[in-house]
């Protein structure tokens, strides 16, 4: 194995990557329109040779992968067990070890087969559930039903798969009520009240599902099957997530400037932001409801049923393109506007800090949601510019400690990550990135931007760029590690890889897109040599925290490529053993005090066994179990707030009087003014202030 340095000027990513044109992934033909058939075959024959070709470990594409691959898929397809019967996965039984042989082909006679299956399902369950809710339906009856499909097996037959329509109606009616009614008594009033709701959510999504673009969401959803199946971090993005992952890495993208809201399956306007074409038409108003949106097209959707995330899609696009949306305004009237998009940019997705006293010490908190860049732009943000912004306006505050908080950082971009650890380091290794040819050691040269106490948060679901930051403060002993056992546990990294179609300037042919892939093509390890992949990062201070007991880190996951190990690079840490053991001891000392954390183990714990307890369909009992669900929910939000009395005091930085007005901007000052979290960290980082 090759070993060598590597400065921070590469292009590799953890979790997004840059786009790149790969001529490997583009078609020939110079056809303007591909066809359905064609577009998918181009599709799964550049996905198959991109997972044999350039995965870091690929797997074999063989019979034992086709009957996982078939199993799959229709598990996936009908996750709660409510649409399909074992009787369709008998009809389709003769796919289940030719999936290898269409793959590599460019066949998709599977998917198509299971599709049209599974549309012929939904309408009949559309139809069974709209009769069911043309009845009032009773909850005197003792009967039960288990929501988890997990833990459940297909229906046998029709009359199996109408009884479990039936409960479900009942759960969904039921909750309703209780939603309805804050007394919760049981009346026919609130009964049908509900009923009416629930069947116009259900007619809605049901029309989603099997509406134009279901087979295109679908097909993505197939592929996703196949490309998981090699690992959990390898994926197929469709053209229109492709763009999307593209603009969240940006944080930028091209709208009118709307905030929505989801009311009963209808999508409402929540706000206008500042600056936006809605706000400046005057034609929009908070609380419309938004009816349709036009396509690329021109062409009016009904938006009904449709996910509010799709909605979103809908509305975005190209910049100075026009969108329409017939809305309903307040006062009843229908009113279709059309504007022009344009740019609207992410401030609540980027970094962020405040400067906090406690006991008597400034003390600066730095939080950063992702490590976004925007590779399209060689003048766009880049996190790690923002995060060096921040470190400066701290310093400028005085402050003698800072607490960066990764909680729920899932990634993002290796250079990025790089980039700050050295802003807290100083020159030399940070991480080592393995490919099957060599090993890469990236390093940063530049002194450390602030070298004082510092305090790293984590939690279950800081993934990724997050790990390799926190790996490098514990290695060199430059700070102390606080939060879950341990994080996610991811020790890849992906490329995105665009496919399509070269455009000919000559005949006119425009570019054809058939989406992208991030693929899995390197392991990154610690500078100590170890890997975080399975194992994450573990705190040096634990504090137990609400996602303890639910299965959502990689070791849960059973394509998770292996832990291994490789030699440490050479680095020299930054306190001597013995000031860092005190300073240890110390942060141990200041979270020793854990009742409080005691009272959100135990709910969290209580609260996972419950989610998989069958649900009682009688309104009383039905009304209990709610209630305990939400005692617990109640016991973890009250637990992890702190009291008024014992608020952190948040002084706001003076830079921020731009965004100081905006209402998610003072959500997130009094959300970190009451986090119990926050509060343990400061008093770690104090205890470790007069360390010398």
């Amino acid at each position: 194995m090759n070993y060598t340095n590597q400065s921070n000027s590469f292009r590799i990513f953890i979790c997004i990557a840059a786009f790149f044109l790969d001529p490997l992934n583009m078609a020939t033909a110079q056809t303007e329109i591909p066809d359905a058939v064609a577009v998918q075959k181009k599709t799964i024959l550049a996905v198959v040779q991109n997972l044999e070709q350039k995965h870091v470990k690929p797997k074999a594409i063989d019979d034992q992968f086709s009957a996982i691959v078939w199993k799959k898929y229709l598990e996936s397809l009908d996750p709660n067990k409510d649409i399909l019967l074992k009787t369709d996965f008998q009809q389709l039984k003769k796919y289940e070890l030719n999936i290898d042989d269409d793959l590599h082909n460019g066949s998709a006679a599977f998917f198509n087969a299971a599709y049209q299956i599974y549309q012929q399902r939904l309408i009949a369950a559309a139809a069974g559930y709209k009769k069911i809710l043309a009845t009032p339906l009773n909850f005197s009856n003792n009967e039960s039903v288990q929501l988890n499909g997990t833990l459940r097996d297909f229906a046998e037959n029709q009359t199996a798969l109408t009884r479990l329509w039936q409960q479900k109606a009942k759960y969904m009616v039921l909750k309703k009520m209780m939603d309805l009614d804050k007394s919760k008594t049981n009346n026919p009033v609130q009964e049908k009240e509900a009923r009416v709701k629930v069947d116009k959510w259900l007619a809605g999504t049901f029309k989603n599902l099997t509406g134009p673009s279901a087979v295109n969401e679908k097909f993505s959803q197939y592929l996703n099957i196949v490309t998981l199946e090699v690992d959990p971090h390898t994926s197929y993005f469709a053209p229109v997530q492709t763009r999307n992952m593209n603009s969240q890495m940006a944080k930028r993208f091209y709208g009118i400037g709307l905030e929505l809201q989801d009311k009963e399956g209808d999508v409402f306007i929540k706000a206008l932001r500042p600056g936006g074409m809605a706000i400046k038409s005057g034609l929009v108003d908070v609380n419309d409801r938004i009816l349709s949106i036009s396509d690329a097209n021109g062409k009016m959707l009904d938006i009904s049923g449709v996910p509010i995330t799709e909605v979103a899609n809908l509305i975005r696009g190209d910049k100075d393109t026009e969108v329409s949306l017939a809305l309903l305004k307040m006062n009843g009237q229908e009113k279709t506007v059309a504007l022009k998009r344009a740019e609207i940019k992410d401030e609540e997705g980027r970094a962020r800090s405040a400067v906090i006293e406690k006991d008597g010490q400034k003390i600066g908190y730095l939080y950063l949601p992702e490590f976004y860049v925007d590779m399209n732009n060689p003048n766009g943000i880049r996190s790690a510019d923002d995060v060096q912004n921040e470190i400066i306006r701290l310093k400028e505050q005085q402050v003698k400690g800072i607490v960066f908080d990764l909680r729920n950082n899932g990634g993002g971009s290796l250079d990025e990550v790089v980039k700050m650890t050295g802003y807290f380091i100083g020159p030399g290794p940070k991480v080592q990135i393995k490919d099957p040819k060599e090993i890469k050691i990236h390093t940063t040269k530049t002194s450390a931007l602030y070298d004082g106490p510092l305090v790293v948060m984590v939690n279950e679901q800081s993934a990724s760029a997050s790990e390799i930051f926190a790996a490098a403060i514990q290695d060199y002993n430059r700070g102390i590690i606080v939060g879950s056992p341990s994080t996610y546990g991811k020790g890849t990294a992906q490329a995105t890889i665009p496919m399509g179609k070269m455009g000919d300037k000559i005949t006119g042919s425009p570019n054809v897109s058939y989406g992208s892939m991030r693929l899995t093509q390197h392991h990154f390890y610690r500078i100590n040599g170890a890997s975080t992949q399975l194992k994450g990062v573990q705190s040096d201070v634990v504090l137990p925290g609400k996602l303890a007991y639910l299965k959502i880190k990689e070791s849960d996951n059973i394509t998770a490529l292996a832990w291994d190990s490789i030699p440490a690079a050479a680095y020299i840490k930054s306190h001597k053993a013995e000031v860092w053991d005190k300073m240890l001891n110390l942060a141990k000392e200041a979270a020793a005090n854990k009742d409080v954390f005691k009272i959100i183990d135990e709910n969290s714990k209580l609260l996972a066994k419950h989610q998989l307890d069958p649900v009682s369909l009688n309104y009383s009992k039905f009304g209990k179990q709610q209630s305990e669900l939400l005692t617990y929910v109640r016991n973890i939000e009250h637990a992890a707030q702190l009291p008024d009395a014992k608020k952190i005091s948040v002084m706001r930085i003076a830079n921020y009087s731009e965004v100081s007005g905006n209402e998610w901007y003072q959500k997130w000052i009094e959300g970190i003014s009451a986090d119990l979290y926050l509060d343990k960290s400061l008093d770690i980082i104090n205890k470790i202030i007069a360390v010398k």
